[in-house]
């Protein structure tokens, strides 16, 4: 049994931690190691030493991948939100596991660490007006050019102040988080009567955690700090005066690519994995022949993987979380 410094468990508010194993930056390079510890009292999982709220924008800075990101590519894709069969689209390939698919026309929308700016964007296609909140700094290249409400840096910074929010979004963010009970509880304060709150998140119970193990990408070692299953969300968010009004799992067909690439793989501590680069585009050389197999190979393949996550998602097990809160004493 040890103390980790200042470490306090979000769920209990546990002080005691035990420790599982040592972990380490598997996608982007971080040099220092990490550990990855149990709190006694619930066993909820988190990462140790934790990172500090203002070491974040320089970390994700440094080590993010979102130079490269083209704008056009970012406009083009949120384009793509209200085309024909795009909500079957984005079930079938699991890619429906974001917050603003649930805005609804006329709504003022919060994402909180909305990344590269295309959930606001596809908000917006959705009529909803949408604002941001981000602390990597390469975003702001990216806010200017599309003239997005995007606050650098974080809740605590009070932006925004004069809105209230009909549905505030974290999608894939509350990990990120040192002390999520907390933001939850600042949460409430920007909502409107009756908004809501849609969180996404890594699930510690998914199926492919179990396979994988140590190689599960969703650790994402030092930058997940907290890793939840429902159980332990749960008894966080009603801590915190919250109720949960639905909830379900989804599996993204690329993380199911990935993972599989990354049990394959033996990385090692300070140096970043290819897997995860951003790549300018490549001219082929190949000829039609061999692009035409190869795209009838990936299809075939991605059709084994679309009906195997769907599955596992229908049983509880797919690899994110993605659950609708709302304030206990919102009446």
């Amino acid at each position: 049994m040890e103390y980790h410094n200042s470490l306090v468990c979000p769920v209990c508010v546990g002080h005691e931690f035990s420790n599982s194993r040592e972990v380490f930056d598997d996608r982007y390079g971080h040099p220092d190691l990490f550990e990855l510890v149990s709190c006694t009292r619930c066993g909820h999982l988190m990462t140790s030493p934790m990172l500090k709220e203002e070491d974040l924008p320089h970390l994700y800075g440094i080590y993010y991948p979102r130079k490269k990101l083209s704008i056009d590519s970012i406009v083009n894709e949120s384009k793509k939100v209200g085309l024909n069969f795009s909500k079957f689209r984005r079930w079938w390939m699991g890619v429906d596991n974001q917050g603003q698919y649930s805005a609804c026309s006329g709504e003022k929308m919060l994402d909180l660490g909305c990344g590269s700016g295309l959930s606001l964007l596809e908000a917006q296609e959705l009529g909803v007006e949408a604002w941001g909140i981000e602390a990597d700094p390469n975003v702001k290249r990216i806010s200017e050019s599309l003239n997005l409400r995007i606050h650098q840096g974080s809740l605590n910074d009070e932006p925004f102040k004069d809105v209230a929010f009909d549905l505030i979004v974290l999608n894939q963010v509350i990990e990120h988080i040192p002390e999520p009970d907390k933001t939850l509880e600042k949460i409430k304060t920007r909502l409107a009567h009756n908004g809501r709150v849609i969180m996404v998140f890594p699930n510690v119970n998914s199926l492919w955690c179990r396979i994988s193990a140590s190689r599960w990408i969703n650790w994402h070692i030092p930058y997940h700090l907290n890793h939840f299953n429902k159980n332990k969300f749960t008894k966080m968010a009603e801590r915190c005066g919250y109720q949960i009004v639905h909830s379900r799992t989804i599996t993204p067909n690329v993380w199911t690519i990935l993972q599989l690439r990354a049990m394959t793989q033996t990385t090692v501590c300070g140096q970043p994995n290819p897997i995860w680069s951003v790549k300018d585009d490549v001219p082929t050389t190949k000829s039609n022949m061999k692009i035409l197999f190869r795209r009838s190979l990936v299809m075939t393949v991605m059709f084994g993987i679309s009906v195997v996550n769907r599955v596992v998602d229908s049983l509880g097990l797919g690899d994110s979380l993605v659950v609708e809160l709302r304030p206990m004493d919102d009446k």
